[in-house]
């Protein structure tokens, strides 16, 4: 059986719960790593002294979403979905014989997006659809060119599978007088792999005039393809709040799925405390 698939059509941008690893937070300013990376700033190389730095001639390369054929899938794409940019998947066997495929979205458009959801068909030789999963964007609200990781597993891949197509099928704008959702700031990013892991360590910042609670930091590691090789999202502490101008530094360890990579993504995201 094929233990990695490629689309045949893929689109790089820099800006996910997928592999292991370990977590844990603490108050002020993280621990130095012993192999620093460039500040964060949309897609971060790792350092050249572990993997090889892009090849010059890779290049952003942002193309139209390809439809699912209806009299193929009878699945509904939804208008917006159309305008939105899709990366991968790339698939990985796992141990237990299941069949992970991760990826990212990108989203063009000038106003943000919310409950992006993704499709993902397994196709025979000929192009025959031969197994679907859909999942949602690791991602509540994917800002104005910003991308954000999926994840979708099927428990087996069928007999005569041959490679992925994935296919953003809905997607809705954010609404004006949504104030509940926030981005959170990230600094003093640095990475290094730690035997089989890669590992980073943040902080994160609320900079925003209210407390914010269910923060969220997702991690998605990157080959010099653009092609999602790891990634991993966890939930802070739910009784947990960042007040106005407080940080809190985590490390997060993820373990590649795939070969090369050579750089990660990181982005955190919460909730405003109500006053109520």
């Amino acid at each position: 059986m094929q233990r990695h698939c490629w689309r045949w059509l893929w689109i790089w941008v820099g800006v996910l719960v997928a592999g292991c690893g370990q977590i844990w937070s603490s108050e002020g300013t993280p621990s130095a790593t012993r192999e620093p990376t460039l500040p964060l700033l949309g897609y971060t190389l790792l350092p050249p002294s572990l993997t090889p730095g892009l090849p010059s001639g890779i290049r952003p390369a942002h193309t139209a979403t390809p439809l699912i054929a209806a009299d193929a899938t009878g699945v509904t794409i939804s208008p917006l979905a159309v305008y939105l940019r899709i990366i991968g998947p790339a698939c990985y066997e796992t141990p237990v014989g299941s069949l992970l495929c991760l990826g990212q979205v990108y989203n063009p458009l000038d106003s943000p997006v919310e409950q992006v959801t993704v499709g993902v068909q397994l196709l025979a030789p000929d192009g025959s659809p031969l197994a679907m999963q859909e999942a949602l964007l690791a991602r509540v609200i994917l800002p104005a060119g910003s991308t954000g990781p999926y994840r979708v597993l099927f428990d087996s891949p069928p007999p005569g599978y041959a490679f992925a197509h994935p296919t953003v099928l809905f997607a809705q704008f954010v609404p004006p007088d949504n104030r509940q959702h926030t981005e959170l700031a990230l600094r003093e990013v640095s990475g290094s792999f730690v035997i089989d892991q890669y590992q980073v360590t943040l902080s994160i910042i609320n900079k925003n005039a209210a407390a914010v609670g269910q923060v969220s930091v997702t991690m998605t590691l990157l080959d010099d393809q653009g092609q999602v090789t790891g990634f991993r999202q966890m939930l802070l502490d739910t009784h947990r709040y960042l007040e106005p101008g407080e940080s809190v530094a985590l490390t997060m360890k993820v373990i590649p799925q795939g070969d090369n990579t050579v750089g990660f993504d990181a982005f955190a995201e919460g909730y405003f405390v109500s006053g109520d």
